[in-house]
């Protein structure tokens, strides 16, 4: 995706609200949007400014590569689209659903936990709705990742509201595992050491 940067990112960082368990949004109920105290949340505004700027290291999507429909008790049900259906330019699918598995065991499509250079990178979390990926997030720093983002509140500000607002999302994708490999797993991988030859 282009991202021309048409401003001042000093000046941007200084206009920008950040959320925490220590500065709680005033306007986010407290009881749908439980904060952990490790984990950076910012309204869906802000998230997407910092996406645009190239703030995130990475943007790590905890949907299912697939759609699925989600009993919630009407005829048709509720389509949970996949990753591969729509997502954010640019991010990784990691299939962390159901989001309140516990974190040990959360095998990840693409293994970020793996590598600790990608357990100290920017990553911005998030899901349909925001609020399973409020839940992964909280797994994420469990696991021991360092530098977590989420939108927030949860229940309305995940990729349904991304697309709502207009931002950008790409369409009719297909998952590739090779091509889809992030440069902080590929920084931790060893390095091969050539064959010594014959005498």
């Amino acid at each position: 995706k282009s991202k021309g940067l048409k401003k001042d990112l000093n000046q941007a960082a200084c206009t920008r609200d950040v959320f925490s368990m220590v500065n709680p949004h005033g306007d986010w109920d407290n009881t749908t949007h439980d904060f952990h105290p490790f984990v950076w949340y910012h309204t869906l505004e802000d998230i997407h400014s910092l996406w645009t700027e190239d703030y995130f290291d990475y943007v790590v999507d905890i949907r299912g590569l697939t759609d699925i429909i989600f009993d919630d008790g009407t005829d048709d049900g509720l389509l949970l689209e996949g990753w591969e259906t729509v997502h954010i330019p640019g991010s990784f699918p990691i299939d962390a659903i159901p989001a309140d598995q516990p974190p040990e065991n959360i095998t990840m499509l693409v293994d970020f936990q793996s590598s600790n250079i990608c357990k100290d990178s920017r990553i911005f979390v998030h899901c349909w709705s925001g609020i399973s990926a409020n839940k992964v997030a909280k797994s994420l720093i469990a696991l021991g990742f360092t530098n977590v983002h989420a939108a927030g509140p949860a229940g309305s500000a995940g990729l349904w509201d991304w697309i709502t607002a207009g931002y950008d999302v790409f369409r009719g994708d297909t998952f590739d595992p090779e091509d889809y490999v992030p440069s902080c797993i590929e920084c931790d991988m060893p390095e091969e050491v050539p064959e010594e030859g014959g005498i």
